[in-house]
């Protein structure tokens, strides 16, 4: 196996920092991080939002072929990921971290209802059939999702703030052909932001968990911050009920 140099994954995180710091920047102006029905926000490695923002009507496909759309996430709370399967590190690490996570949960006997979500932003390639594939191999109790047009993508996507770049010389921004043809992968370039949604029982974003930067200026998350943050903010959100 080709071992990258430290320029060339220089060159990979770059961008997904880059998307990173904006998706903190743009949940930051959007926050309000006094307090809140007197109950004081707390500190995590992301961003609690003051007010929830409500889920738009988005309509999306699981991988059992089942519609998802804003009633889906009532009653419970989800914890979203996005990636996309052909991704060769950061979205594999980010979901078996999001596994170690759901276990925490069961060690600690924690008794909250909590789903695991994938979206992917590459519904071109990563089919119904690929994804039930994929997000099997992290855990049999995750669900992963796809949009299946551009116009449903792009409500999803800007609801909640994900930020995707899809370059090639035969795709759009969004995944989507410009041409006919079959494309390879050779002209297919898929950046992303990385960052984790929760939306709370009501359907709302509560907030959004953003990746340690190492020394090394590696951006992760851990299954041990993710947990406590997860347990701060639905602190939170009882006290502010």
């Amino acid at each position: 196996m080709k071992t990258l140099s430290h320029v060339q994954q220089a060159l990979i995180f770059i961008p997904i920092l880059a998307i990173s710091l904006f998706t903190l920047y743009f949940y930051y102006v959007s926050a309000d991080t006094q307090r809140y029905n007197d109950v004081e926000l707390p500190i995590i490695q992301g961003v609690v939002l003051q007010e929830p923002k409500r889920l738009a009507e988005i309509e999306l496909m699981d991988h059992d072929g089942k519609l998802v759309n804003r009633d889906y996430f009532i009653g419970k709370w989800h914890v979203i990921a996005y990636g996309y399967t052909h991704c060769p590190d950061i979205c594999p690490t980010t979901l078996f971290t999001l596994s170690q996570f759901a276990d925490l949960l069961k060690v600690n006997e924690q008794d909250l209802d909590t789903q695991f979500v994938f979206y992917t932003v590459d519904p071109q390639r990563d089919t119904q059939e690929i994804l039930a594939q994929y997000i099997d191999y992290f855990s049999e109790e995750f669900v992963a999702v796809r949009a299946n047009s551009l116009i449903k993508a792009k409500v999803f996507q800007q609801n909640l703030g994900i930020n995707v770049d899809i370059t090639g010389d035969s795709v759009t921004s969004a995944g989507q052909h410009k041409r006919a043809e079959k494309i390879t992968e050779q002209y297919y370039q898929v950046n992303h932001g990385l960052a984790i949604f929760l939306i709370n029982p009501k359907a709302e974003l509560q907030a959004v968990f953003l990746p340690e930067v190492t020394e090394h200026g590696v951006t992760l998350f851990t299954s041990d911050s993710l947990y406590h943050d997860y347990l701060k903010v639905i602190k939170y959100y009882q006290q502010s009920l």
